[in-house]
């Protein structure tokens, strides 16, 4: 199978923070992020569909998703530019409300229903998005601290283009309750501690434990580990990847734990798996 695209990304501690994603089909993906998300196209056009309404994000250009939306995202380019590069900086709803209060809001707060909302380009944006692509592409992590530093100079660049866009963030940054089932589906490689996730999907610890089980009839550590399994079955069916390469991008930290648990699920382990459908 062709690998039509390649996404990098830099951590803040064990949080993905910001990513970028270089496609060359303009394959269709289907998200549900669980931070609201700036989004920049370096190259070709991005498209986010939501409810069969398009938004274009052109070369060039920011926009911010909302949270909890759940979005179709595919690219397009010119023959000149042959590929799309774009840019993803995850703005979390703590460090939005914690930064929003060193900016001037406007006086009169207004309510905002847009799911997508373009951002103008600023020199502090820019800025930021010239920090990302290094960190990025040295494939470096930084700091919860910086990730802050970050997000208020990115919202002190919004607002010196539109100070009204920051009744976006402020409005985006407000305790919503997440499809759980969404959430999970469109998520579950990520490494998100259980009272973050639960906190992510706007419920208590405990609430989301009897949601989940309601809804998947299982405990949400069991679920996750039989889809990163999956996941890494279909890797390596797929792709010809090596247990080796297959375990990190399934979301084991450990290889040791990750052929432990495909044994167990599978009754064989990752290597033999993979043997076998090598010859086949």
């Amino acid at each position: 199978m062709k690998d039509t695209h390649k996404i990098r990304y830099i951590q803040a501690g064990e949080l993905r923070i910001a990513a970028s994603c270089e496609a060359t089909e303009n394959n269709m993906l289907e998200v549900y992020y669980p931070d609201s998300v700036l989004l920049y196209a370096q190259i070709g056009t991005l498209h986010i569909v939501i409810d069969d309404k398009e938004h274009l994000v052109p070369r060039g250009h920011f926009a911010i998703l909302r949270k909890y939306s759940l979005a179709k995202l595919y690219k397009t380019w010119t023959k000149e530019e042959g590929m799309a590069k774009t840019y993803g900086f995850g703005l979390k709803n703590d460090f939005i409300k914690k930064v929003i209060h060193k900016i001037s809001m406007p006086k009169r707060v207004v309510k905002i229903s847009e799911r997508v909302v373009d951002v103008p380009k600023t020199a502090l944006l820019e800025n930021l998005l010239d920090y990302l692509i290094a960190h990025i592409d040295e494939h470096r992590e930084i700091t919860e601290e910086e990730v802050e530093q970050k997000t208020l100079q990115a919202l002190r660049g919004i607002a010196k283009g539109n100070q009204n866009l920051l009744c976006v963030f402020y409005e985006y940054s407000n305790k919503e309750l997440a499809n759980i089932e969404k959430l999970m589906e469109h998520n579950f490689l990520l490494n998100i501690p259980l009272p973050s996730l639960a906190e992510i999907s706007g419920r208590s610890l405990s609430t989301f434990h009897r949601d989940f089980k309601k809804i998947f009839n299982d405990t949400p550590k069991r679920w996750v580990t039989k889809q990163r399994l999956h996941y890494a079955q279909q890797l390596m069916e797929t792709k010809a990847l090596r247990p080796s390469q297959v375990y990190l991008e399934s979301g084991f930290e450990d290889l040791s734990h990750f052929s432990r648990a495909f044994k167990k699920r599978f009754k064989l382990t990752p290597s033999e798996f993979y043997d076998i459908i090598s010859k086949s």
